[in-house]
């Protein structure tokens, strides 16, 4: 069964990076094609980060915009092309986030919003490739199973709300060498998921 669903993971990986290639070259096919195969993914990845279908569709097409013009950016070594086409929906989800709550503040008189802390974005890189691969598998989906409840909690609020690993200790009220040491278990428990992958 895991093998199957490695084989299959395998095979997805190869057709994408096909469909790629066929979009630089102005296969518009081939964007539709990619467009099928990831947008019931990424809609409702947009709605869960954005709480709005109207900007999840505005995100989507961000998205398959970026990919038409800039899909020659796409790097094998970066990981799959389902996790870039996350990050992508991930940043400009996070963008409009910023954005959206940058404005609140300006209405109720606030200073501007900081820029994300380095730890902040270290939290988000860490996080990122790990978990892009949630739904993706059955292996994927049991693996987040063994997470503890805390540790699945971090790594959501981390990686759907961008919150830093300080904001999370103060939101939460848990010291920060805790949070830190519960983010790393579990993204080292997802990671064993991933491993067979990279054989």
């Amino acid at each position: 069964m895991q093998q199957s669903a490695t084989n299959q993971r395998q095979q997805y990986d190869r057709e994408d990076a096909e469909l790629l290639k066929r979009i630089q070259r102005a296969d518009q096919r081939a964007l539709s094609s990619l467009y099928d195969r990831y947008a019931p993914v990424l809609y409702p990845f947009g709605v869960r980060m954005t709480g709005s279908r109207e900007v999840a569709e505005d995100l989507l097409q961000d998205v398959f915009v970026h990919v038409w013009e800039k899909a020659g950016s796409y790097g094998q070594h970066n990981g799959s092309v389902y996790a870039w086409l996350t990050c992508i929906c991930r940043a400009r989800a996070m963008e409009r986030i910023r954005s959206t709550n940058q404005k609140r503040r300006g209405n109720e008189g606030g200073g501007g919003m900081s820029r994300g802390s380095s730890e902040s974005e270290q939290n988000i890189a860490a996080a990122e490739t790990i978990m892009t691969l949630k739904g993706i598998t059955e292996e994927v989906r049991n693996s987040l199973k063994s997470l503890s409840k805390l540790e699945l909690r971090l790594l959501e609020l981390s990686y759907y709300e961008g919150q830093s690993q300080s904001d999370l200790a103060r939101m939460l009220r848990i010291p920060l060498g805790t949070i830190k040491a519960k983010m790393r278990r579990g993204i080292q428990k997802l990671r064993q998921v991933a491993a067979p992958e990279a054989k």
